[in-house]
């Protein structure tokens, strides 16, 4: 690997983290096909000596607003580090299930367990567990939730997974489910719901300093015609099975704001590193012009909407770029550096060989990236 820079922290960032990003060659193509454009929601994460991509979802005809087709994925790719610590790519002739995207990953020692997401059709609740052995694919199904759940966000404490929220058929959920692995006959129960339904949150398992909790960050949910972007850091205590708000998303000056579609991390014990996310300006703005494109009385009227909101979305400037550090035992945040390139967002981070990956995802209104990154907390 070769180090891009040192101390990548941006001014009044936190001057004890260093941060340091690694070049990892970006996913290639799919058999048969000249371009990777990247997807989505890809299931990810990492088992042994290797990481997964897998599945997702994007768009290579056209722009969705100019009627491209969402394509949904089936393909497995492996990163494999040798003892050596090169890196090297390969697809796997085993596929999916089926074509998917969106599924809540987290990684385990067992290996990547996905649950839930979407295909086609919509939202399932199919959770599997695939583990890596001579880069051959093994894909076990756990059992399903108990309903079909997409773009939730989950977790893992101990022998625990847990999921929060997602996209029902009909909107967004505050459900809040747990599986023991070492008791997956009894299946997945329904602990206590989050006190708001949102899907698109950032959840992370830390200690607040008397236990370890579920903290679930940002997300959003559609109350009008536009979506509210959520600021709230909700935390649930094992101990009371309750759920109780304890700050708000900000870059350490006192101003919240809603973020939603980030990605997140444990560090330490006790502090959650979140990666990006949309801040829902322009995704709001994008509603607004699809309400304004309903309601328009004319064909002239529509015309000029709709090149407005095609100019917005084409000069897109990407999703924040903004790396923050929560204290989940003094609760306050930190503005700790800046994503190096393009911000992912829709995508997973998680730990592998002491770097943190975050692989694929969304930079901009229907456009993927096919780079993955990498980074190292100094």
């Amino acid at each position: 690997m070769v180090t891009l820079n040192h101390g990548a922290c941006s001014p009044g960032a936190d001057k004890n983290v260093n941060i340091q990003w690694e070049v990892i060659p970006p996913i290639p193509p799919a058999e048969g096909k000249a371009v990777q454009f990247g997807v989505a929601g890809p299931t990810a994460g990492a088992h042994g000596n290797f990481m997964l991509v897998a599945g997702g979802a994007n768009f290579e005809d056209a722009m969705p607003w100019r009627g491209g087709t969402k394509l949904y994925h089936d393909e497995i790719f492996l990163l494999e580090m040798k003892s050596d610590g090169q890196l090297n790519w390969k697809q796997c002739s085993e596929k999916l299930p089926y074509p998917m995207a969106y599924a809540a990953c987290v990684t385990l020692p067992q290996g990547v367990v996905s649950v839930g997401g979407e295909n086609a059709e919509g939202p399932v609740s199919d959770v599997f567990l695939f583990s890596f052995a001579d880069g051959k694919i093994n894909s076990d199904r756990l059992p399903s939730l108990p309903e079909a759940l997409t773009s939730s966000g989950a977790t893992v404490a101990g022998e625990m997974v847990f999921v929060q929220g997602g996209l029902t058929a009909s909107g967004a959920s505050a459900a809040f489910y747990s599986l023991d692995l070492e008791n997956q006959d009894a299946g997945w129960q329904r602990l206590s719901d989050l006190p708001v339904q949102m899907s698109h949150s950032v959840v992370v398992s830390q200690s607040d300093g008397s236990e370890l909790c579920i903290y679930v960050i940002g997300g959003r949910n559609k109350t009008s015609e536009v979506h509210t972007f959520r600021s709230e850091v909700w935390k649930y205590s094992p101990s009371s099975a309750s759920w109780s708000k304890v700050s708000e998303i900000s870059t350490g000056d006192g101003h919240s704001f809603g973020l939603s579609a980030g990605t997140g991390v444990a560090r330490g014990n006790s502090q959650i590193v979140l990666f990006g996310g949309d801040k829902g300006v322009y995704f709001n703005q994008t509603e607004r012009f699809n309400h304004a494109l309903e309601t328009a009385g004319d064909e002239q009227a529509k015309k000029e909407i709709w090149a407005r909101k095609d100019s917005l979305l084409t000069n897109h400037p990407g999703f924040s770029k903004d790396i923050l550090g929560f204290d989940t035992r003094t609760q306050t945040w930190t503005l700790l550096g800046t994503v190096h390139g393009d911000s992912p967002a829709t995508t997973v981070a998680f730990g592998w060989k002491g770097r943190v990956m975050i692989p694929s995802g969304e930079i901009r209104p229907g456009v993927r990236t096919p780079n993955v990154l990498a980074l190292k907390f100094e």
